[in-house]
């Protein structure tokens, strides 16, 4: 009888053994097939996104057109993410609304920012001295850095602005969204994120124009009322041809990212270059 009952209980734990093995090895196969699923969604979610981007205005001007397109009538250009489909987020920044660390041509713009962020005039005259220096400009004309590593070249991931000295963590969390390492002819104003807005305007009409560009009522027009600044030789306010882009893809528990610059040429024969 003892024997029964043990020959019993051993086959009852190889069959709850083989039990939960077979709900492991589904469990694998489950999240493997949701890996690829988020793959494929997220390929196909790009392929769209830049068949919209290459084909579509994106001028505000035309937004009749851009409201016949699933993704045109989604869009915008200042790095608000929106979601295209159940799983899809799709975030694009216009490169010319963002701030130029190349070279030295918006040192004072920078400084203002870092003002903004909390830093006081002489540090951020010192911060963007040493990031002058980093990109090779002579240490006479500047504020020399502590360290004995410089670059002496252009930079060209925001990542090294984490060897700046005067740039800790917190700053450089502040910083990255808001800045590009690109060379930049062109600023656009209407696309730039809200701490560069809030930088070079009053807090309630930077606010207006936030409030009114994420319900899609921002136009030419009103913000050159409200703000007071007009096209010209370096204000532009159409999105350029240079975009920062994010795309999520989501399929049961598997997400898939990616993030890049595409410089879009639609006239082109290669109408679509990846700079990172």
């Amino acid at each position: 009888m003892i024997q029964v009952l043990l020959l019993t209980a051993i086959l009852s734990m190889m069959a709850l053994q083989f039990t939960l093995s077979s709900r492991q090895q589904v469990t694998i196969a489950t999240d493997l097939q949701h890996k690829i699923q988020a793959e494929v969604k997220l390929r196909t979610l790009e392929s769209r996104l830049l068949f919209a981007l290459l084909t579509i205005s994106k001028n505000d001007v035309d937004r009749a057109l851009q409201q016949q397109d699933e993704i045109g009538r989604l869009w915008n250009f200042y790095g608000k993410p929106f979601t295209v489909s159940d799983g899809a987020t799709v975030s694009i920044q216009d490169i010319n609304g963002l701030l130029s660390v190349y070279g030295v041509h918006n040192s004072s713009q920078l400084q203002q920012l870092l003002q903004f962020l909390g830093k006081q005039p002489q540090e951020a005259q010192t911060i963007a001295s040493n990031l002058q220096y980093w990109q090779g400009y002579e240490s006479n004309q500047f504020t020399t850095m502590n360290g004995s590593v410089v670059r002496g070249e252009h930079i060209l991931s925001v990542g090294e602005l984490r060897n700046v000295d005067g740039i800790d963590d917190k700053l450089y969390q502040q910083l990255s969204p808001l800045v590009t390492t690109l060379q930049q002819l062109m600023f656009n104003p209407m696309t730039a994120p809200l701490p560069l807005l809030q930088a070079k305007l009053t807090p309630e009409i930077a606010m207006e124009v936030d409030k009114l560009r994420r319900e899609g009522r921002l136009t030419r027009q009103r913000f050159s009322e409200l703000t007071q600044i007009e096209e010209g030789d370096t204000i532009i306010f159409a999105p350029g041809r240079r975009l920062q882009i994010e795309l999520t893809a989501s399929v049961g528990t598997a997400v898939a990212k990616r993030r890049f610059i595409a410089y879009l040429r639609p006239e082109n024969r290669f109408p679509v270059v990846w700079f990172q």
